[in-house]
């Protein structure tokens, strides 16, 4: 049985007097394609920053297993103007980059040891050198070329400023440097907005291959029907878990219209009867006297001294 990549128990996030989300719970595992999907102001870039680290949850449990890494694309590279390309490249490589440097640095320190601590170093070493080749970290950089490529920006020079890049080169960089570090775990935040027609052919056959686990907040509906194999519905506070991909989002949706369709055509039908039925017994009512002419009452009953023989002279005269 897989064990969760993430999983949300009763997760909650608020600003100010405003709940985003609100006791939200669901599960994702790994190798899992979701598409995260909802109204602008929804929340759904909120529930990415949470998953990602970049916030926390004002109640609630948040759990992410990812011993492979976590990716993170925002939907602008928080870095200066005078900032590098290699800058913007170094940053989404953060975790290898860090790894790189303690394998350097446990290498180093393996001089001069002997014995049960050389031993105990080279362990270590080994360890770490096992994770760095199971994230390719060799190749990190050669795949990032391999996707500035394929989004269509090749030969990008690593020294060139980001303030001489137009926005959508920017974000092309991130989503490629990114994508570049392989990542067990992969957070997307819109990122076909700046992309022609053959960059997102490119980025969605990329994330097909991904053996990973991708969540990616879109609204490309091709995207998500080609890419997606969940989708998670932010609205009102909640997230609606759909299994199927996006064709059975659709579906689910489908149905959940026509039962709505359904409930009201009833509950027009039930107010129409209602509203007969008091028109009838409104008709009813009116058709009844409201009191009888005066001069067929007695007096006697009119002041309440109605007697048996007065009764009884009543019926005679009468």
């Amino acid at each position: 049985m897989s064990t969760a990549q993430l999983s949300l128990q009763n997760v909650t996030r608020r600003y100010d007097d405003h709940v985003v989300l609100d006791d939200v719970s669901f599960s994702i595992k790994p190798g899992e394609k979701a598409g995260i999907v909802g109204d602008n102001g929804a929340g759904k870039t909120t529930l990415l920053r949470l998953i990602a680290g970049q916030d926390r949850p004002d109640n609630g449990e948040l759990t992410v297993v990812a011993p492979g890494g976590s990716g993170y694309l925002a939907q602008s590279l928080a870095l200066p103007p005078e900032a590098t390309v290699q800058a913007a490249v170094d940053m989404a490589l953060a975790d290898l980059r860090e790894l790189e440097a303690r394998m350097h640095h446990a290498e180093a320190g393996l001089t001069g040891l002997t014995g049960a601590a050389l031993t105990a170093a080279l362990d270590a070493y080994a360890q770490m050198v096992a994770q760095y080749e199971a994230r390719a970290g060799y190749e990190a950089d050669a795949r990032v070329d391999i996707a500035l490529h394929g989004l269509g920006l090749p030969g990008l020079a690593r020294d060139r400023t980001l303030g001489t890049l137009s926005g959508g080169e920017r974000s092309r960089l991130a989503l490629a440097a990114t994508l570049a570090s392989q990542p067990e775990l992969l957070l997307l935040d819109e990122p076909t907005n700046d992309l022609d027609d053959q960059a997102v052919g490119w980025l969605e056959a990329h994330l097909r291959a991904q053996r990973g686990t991708v969540l990616v907040v879109t609204h490309d509906r091709v995207f998500l029907e080609r890419v997606t194999t969940t989708i998670l519905e932010v609205g009102e506070g909640k997230v609606t878990r759909h299994g199927d991909g996006y064709n059975g989002y659709l579906a689910a949706k489908a149905a959940e219209r026509r039962r709505r369709l359904q409930e009201y055509a009833d509950w027009s039908a039930e107010l129409a009867r209602n509203q007969k039925l008091a028109a009838t017994n409104v008709a009813r009512l009116e058709a009844i006297p409201r009191k009888l002419p005066a001069a067929s009452v007695p007096a006697a009953v009119v002041t309440g001294r109605w007697s048996v023989s007065a009764m009884r002279r009543s019926v005679s005269n009468g």
